[in-house]
C-alpha cells in the first residue's frame, strides 16, 4: 500500500470521527441519556434512641402505612411525666386560689355590707332625732329658733355628710382589693392559667415527638438495610432503617454543556426506556445542576469521547414500569 493510500485512510478516519461526535453532538439539543433512581426512606433521629422493636426484615415488601419500626427515648418520657406532674400541682392550685379569692371577696362585700348598714343606722338615727328636735321646736315658736333655723349651717347634716365621708373612706380600700382579686381570676392575668398554657404548649410538642417514635411506612416497597437490633441504642442521625421504593421515582440524567440552556425548571420532558420502546411516560424536570461536571461513563454514547454537561433531575408518576438504575433517553417536548 502506498504512502498516498496511508494519508487518506488517515484523514478518511478523522473526518468520520469529527462527523460522528458533531453528529453526536447536535443530538444533545434534542435528547440525553439518564438513569431511573428511587429516594431511599432512611430512619433515623436526631438524638439518642434505644430501640424498642423492629417488625420487618431486610428484603421484606411493605405497603403504604406499614409499621417498621418503634423506639424509646428515656429523656423524652421523663420530661412528659414531670410536665404532667406539674400540670396536676398548677391545677391544684389554680383551683385553691380560685376558692381562696372567692372566699375573700365574698368576706370583703360582707364587711362592706356591715360597715353601710352601721353608718346608715348612725344616719337614721340622726335623722330621726332633728325631726323630734324640729318638732318641738315648732311648738315653742322660738324667735331665736327662727335666727337659728335661717342660719346656713346644719349640723346635723354637716355631721351626715361626715359620716358619708367616713363610710366612703372606710370602703374604698376594701372595694379596691375586691377589684384587685377579681382581676386575677381573669384567664388571660392569672399567673397560673399562663404557666398551664405554656406547659401544654410543650406538653403538646413532646407528644408530638413521641409519635415519631413509631415509624410508618411512606410508600409500599422493600425494606433494604435493617442495621440495629432489639434493645440496641442508636446515636443521633445514625441510619437505622432504609426502606426503598419499589418503581423508580425519578431520573438522573447529563445534558451537554453546549444546549443545557434548553432545559428550565418545571420543563415536561418524555421519558423512554432504551431496552423497551414501549416503556414511554412523562415527567417533569425538578432540578438542573449549578456547575458543569463530566459525564458518568453509563451515560456516554461513546465511551471513549469525554463529555461534560450539567446533572439533570426529571421526577416521574409513581406508577410506571421502569426497572431501578434502567438506562432511558429523555426528549424535551414543545
Amino acid at each position: 500500500m502506498s504512502k498516498f493510500t496511508y494519508i487518506l485512510t488517515f484523514w478518511i478516519i478523522i473526518i468520520g470521527c469529527l462527523i460522528y461526535v458533531n453528529f453526536n453532538l447536535s443530538n444533545f439539543n434534542n435528547s440525553f441519556y439518564g438513569i431511573a433512581e428511587n429516594n431511599d426512606f432512611v430512619v433515623s433521629y436526631g438524638g439518642l434512641v434505644e430501640i424498642k422493636e423492629i417488625h420487618v426484615v431486610s428484603g421484606q415488601n411493605v405497603t403504604k402505612g406499614d409499621t417498621l419500626i418503634e423506639v424509646i427515648r428515656p429523656e423524652l418520657d421523663q420530661r412528659i411525666r414531670e410536665i404532667s406532674d406539674q400540670l396536676v400541682t398548677l391545677r391544684s392550685q389554680k383551683i385553691a386560689n380560685e376558692m381562696n379569692n372567692q372566699s375573700m371577696i365574698s368576706q370583703l362585700e360582707a364587711e362592706i355590707k356591715a360597715k353601710r348598714a352601721e353608718i346608715e343606722s348612725q344616719i337614721r338615727q340622726i335623722e330621726m332625732q332633728y325631726d323630734i328636735n324640729k318638732s318641738l321646736t315648732n311648738e315653742l315658736k322660738s324667735l331665736k329658733f327662727e335666727a337659728d333655723s335661717s342660719s346656713t349651717l346644719n349640723p346635723t347634716e354637716a355631721r351626715i355628710n361626715s359620716l358619708n365621708k367616713d363610710l366612703e373612706l372606710l370602703t374604698s380600700p376594701l372595694k379596691l382589693r375586691i377589684e384587685q382579686l377579681k382581676a386575677q381570676s381573669n384567664p388571660q392575668k392569672n399567673p397560673h392559667n399562663i404557666q398551664i398554657q405554656n406547659l401544654e404548649n410543650e406538653l403538646n410538642k413532646l407528644k408530638q415527638e413521641k409519635k415519631k417514635l413509631i415509624v410508618y411506612a411512606q410508600a409500599d416497597g422493600v425494606i433494604g438495610t435493617v442495621g440495629f437490633k432489639s434493645g440496641e441504642i442508636v446515636s443521633p442521625y445514625t441510619p437505622i432503617l432504609i426502606l426503598n421504593s419499589q418503581t423508580p421515582s425519578y431520573i438522573t440524567g447529563f445534558i451537554h454543556e453546549n444546549s443545557y440552556q434548553n432545559i428550565q425548571i418545571a420543563d415536561q420532558v418524555q421519558v423512554q426506556s432504551l431496552a423497551d420502546n414501549s416503556k414511554k411516560l412523562m415527567g417533569e424536570v425538578v432540578g438542573v445542576g449549578s456547575n458543569i461536571a463530566e459525564y458518568p461513563e453509563r451515560l456516554r454514547k461513546n465511551m471513549e469521547v469525554r463529555l461534560w454537561g450539567r446533572e439533570i433531575q426529571v421526577k416521574i408518576p409513581k406508577q410506571n414500569q421502569l426497572l431501578l438504575g434502567e438506562k432511558v433517553i429523555l426528549k424535551k417536548t414543545h
